[in-house]
């Protein structure tokens, strides 16, 4: 089985679309090795790729936000949008880690004091973690960056 959860872990849209599109296994190999891994509701609405019944399946949690948060992530006037705003919001409300590729998202993050985790080092984590072999993970990040090459440059 998996090694003791170290991580409580929101995920924005890029990096289950990336995931969704290569190998959706590795959500739950994610959760089961590495943390839970929670959902804003608002995000899913985003991502085609995945509908709540299989977040389920994964071991994805979905949140449905509370009115104060929806209504701080409205009124926000930055760059980011009311899902990236949203995101930041409750991993800052509930001490969850941010895994997003978005660069505006991660630097308010970094303004705001939230743990930050890119996609790719997510999988680096989850092999650390014995939940995935070398080879595997470098062919999902191989095919991450094969379509999605816009946050992904050169690897390896």
């Amino acid at each position: 089985m998996g090694t003791k959860k170290r991580h409580f872990l929101i995920l924005y849209a890029n990096i289950l679309i990336d995931f969704c599109k290569c190998d959706r296994t590795i959500i739950k190999l994610i959760c089961t090795y590495v943390g839970q891994i929670y959902l804003a509701t608002p995000v899913l609405s985003e991502i085609n790729q995945i509908d709540e019944r299989t977040c389920v399946k994964l071991g994805i949690i979905l949140v449905e936000p509370e009115l104060e948060h929806v209504m701080m992530a409205a009124v926000k006037k930055d760059p980011l949008s009311f899902q990236d705003n949203l995101c930041l919001i409750l991993a800052k409300e509930y001490g969850w880690t941010c895994v997003t590729n978005d660069k505006p998202l991660r630097q308010k993050c970094k303004l705001e004091g939230v743990p930050l985790i890119w996609g790719i080092e997510l999988i680096c984590i989850l092999v650390e973690s014995g939940g995935l072999p070398v080879e595997h993970a470098k062919d999902i990040i191989l095919e991450i960056q094969k379509i999605n090459p816009k946050y992904i440059m050169e690897i390896l």
